[in-house]
Formats: structure tokens, C-alpha cells, sequence
């Protein structure tokens, strides 16, 4: 097995968790299979790849201007300067992962054009196949109702998985290599004239390991306020269904579905949804799913773990108030 290159997102003063999770994944599967892992960093996220070490075989600095801020433009050109271009030499590596976010929608298509890659996104896992050294990525097709294992050849492939497809204990203490890329200067056509971040007291929607979501059967804004005393409690995040955000009641930041984000945490509860496909494509990745609903026909409760048929508005506080108790 070739190389299995990373791309590691940051955010503030850390990697994004996803970047963790998928450099445990590739040493899994060269532990196995042989091969190296490679972790990629850029522009002004480079500071932090101390943080780094031992989890890949290389760390890789790639530098330029323009890429900090970010911009597209030059993030394009500095990645592909490393990881080669359509008539780059066959040492290109046979697999480049991502984690599923804003910035890899923008970045890997446009990537894999410039290197005559094959793109893979929303996967959620990536798996040994055969005894030949072969890989498999799983991803949801048909708008979830089936799921699709696409095999990798010899590549190469760009692949984005969502958050906590994957465990990030896999074993560590490799022996980490530094080097560092210089990328050509590109300027930039869009200029960044400011940033403005989220509560830091808030955990990213589509990182966290917990969500719970409101929909309808909530009743308004006047009771969300029972979504953010339950997901406090469970250091979580809170999410909205569609329904919600076109009344206006919602940021669309905050809409779990089809068109808005899609989360794959540890516990999902889904409080007054009706589960609509649509709604169903952004959550069905959940590891435990628990729905509070008055309908017993509601079709939430076809994909849930747990269901307690009832007042979502009676049902969480008192849900809270046994959390915050044990």
C-alpha cells in the first residue's frame, strides 16, 4: 500500500477532531497493510502540527502567501503542489482523506480536477478489502435507503468522511518525519475582510457527540430554550429541522437534513420530528437515535433506538433534570 495522505483542517487552537480520527484510521489499515501515513497542514494552521507528532509517519508543511487567511484559490494550488498534479509522477499518493466541512467542499472538487483524482464524499467508513491490500470507502446512496462500497485502485482517490466516522485510539507513537512544501503564489480572488466565529461555549454542530434537535412539535422559539438545557446537560449540540428554519424560527447553520448540516454523533435525540426523509439523510449515521413524539405513526420512530411516545415539552425537562441529577 502507498501512501494514505491526511489533510488536517484546524479550528482555533487545535485540529478539528475529524483530522484525528482519520489519521487513527490510516495507521490502522498500514498496520495491516503496510504503506505510510502522511499528515498534511497549510498556511497559518502549520503552527500547530506539533500536535502531530507520533499519530503519522510524516508531517507535512506546505507553505506559501495567501494562505492565511484561507482562500480557495491558494489552497488549491499549494496542496496540489505536494500532492501533484494530472501529470505528476505515479509516487502520488493512493488515497488523500478529508473531513467532511465547509472548506473540503470547496477544496476537493476543485483538487481533484486539477489532479485528475477520483472524489468520494460524504463517506462514512473505509475498510481493508480482500487479502491484496485492497480498500473499500462506504457511503449512503438513494437518499439514504442504501449504502454503496466503492473499491480504490491504485488511485488516486480524494475521499471526505463526516465526523466520527471512526475512533481515534487506534495506537500512536510513530517515529514522525517534519517537511516542509513551498507553494507557488496564487492571488487570491476573493478577499477576506473579516472572520466571525460561534459561541466558543457552543460544541460545532456536526463535530458534536451529542445533538438534539427540535422540530415542530416544539411550538415555537419560546420553548427551544428546552433543546439547549438538555444538550448543556449532555455537553452537546443543538439542531433544527427544516420545518423550523423555513418558519424562521432557526439558523439555517443549525438545520440537520438533506440541505442543511449532517451529524453523525453518539446520541441523536430528535425532539417533536416527524422524520422526513430529508431530515433522516443528515442524522442516519447516529450510533443511538432517541425520538420524542405525540404521533405513534410518526416515521422518526421507524429509525430510532429508543422512543417515548409523548409531549416533547414535558418530556425534556424532566429528561434534563435526570441527567443533571445522576
Amino acid at each position: 500500500m502507498s501512501a494514505i495522505v491526511v489533510v488536517c483542517e484546524a479550528r482555533g487552537d487545535d485540529y478539528r477532531p475529524a483530522a484525528y480520527e482519520l489519521l487513527a484510521q490510516a495507521r490502522r489499515l498500514v498496520a495491516d497493510s503496510g504503506g505510510e501515513v502522511v499528515a498534511v497542514t497549510a498556511g497559518e494552521e502549520t503552527g500547530l502540527r506539533q500536535k502531530l507528532d507520533g499519530l503519522a509517519h510524516r508531517v507535512v508543511a506546505v507553505t506559501g502567501d495567501g494562505l492565511a487567511p484561507y482562500s480557495a484559490d491558494a489552497w488549491v494550488e499549494a496542496l496540489s503542489t505536494f500532492l501533484g498534479g494530472a501529470d505528476a509522477s505515479p509516487a502520488r499518493p493512493r488515497l488523500v482523506l478529508f473531513g467532511e466541512s465547509s472548506r473540503t467542499r470547496e477544496l476537493l472538487p476543485r483538487l481533484a480536477a486539477r489532479m485528475g483524482a477520483w472524489a468520494v464524499t460524504n463517506a462514512v467508513d473505509l475498510t481493508a478489502d480482500g487479502d491484496a491490500g485492497g480498500l473499500a470507502i462506504r457511503r449512503p446512496v438513494m437518499g439514504g435507503k442504501a449504502y454503496a462500497a466503492h473499491a480504490v485502485g491504485d488511485g488516486p482517490v480524494l475521499a471526505a468522511f463526516r465526523p466520527h466516522s471512526f475512533g481515534a485510539d487506534a495506537p500512536a507513537g510513530l517515529v514522525t518525519a517534519e517537511e516542509e512544501v513551498a507553494a507557488a503564489h496564487v492571488a487570491p480572488r476573493v478577499t477576506v475582510l473579516s472572520t466571525e466565529t460561534g459561541s466558543a461555549m457552543r460544541v460545532e454542530l456536526t463535530e458534536a457527540n451529542v445533538v438534539v434537535s427540535g422540530g415542530r412539535g416544539m411550538k415555537g422559539p419560546e420553548n427551544f430554550h428546552l433543546l439547549e438545557e438538555l444538550a448543556d446537560a449532555l455537553e452537546g449540540a443543538v439542531g433544527y429541522s427544516r420545518a423550523v428554519v423555513d418558519a424562521g424560527q432557526a439558523e439555517h447553520a443549525d438545520q440537520v437534513g438533506k440541505s442543511g448540516k449532517t451529524v453523525s454523533p453518539t446520541l441523536y435525540v430528535a425532539a417533536g420530528i416527524s422524520g422526513a426523509i430529508h431530515h433522516i439523510m443528515g442524522m442516519d449515521t447516529a450510533k443511538v437515535v432517541v425520538a420524542i413524539n405525540t404521533d405513534p405513526s410518526a416515521p422518526i420512530f421507524g429509525y430510532a433506538d429508543y422512543g417515548v411516545l409523548g409531549d416533547a415539552l414535558q418530556v425534556l425537562p424532566a429528561l434534563t433534570e435526570e441527567i443533571r441529577r445522576g
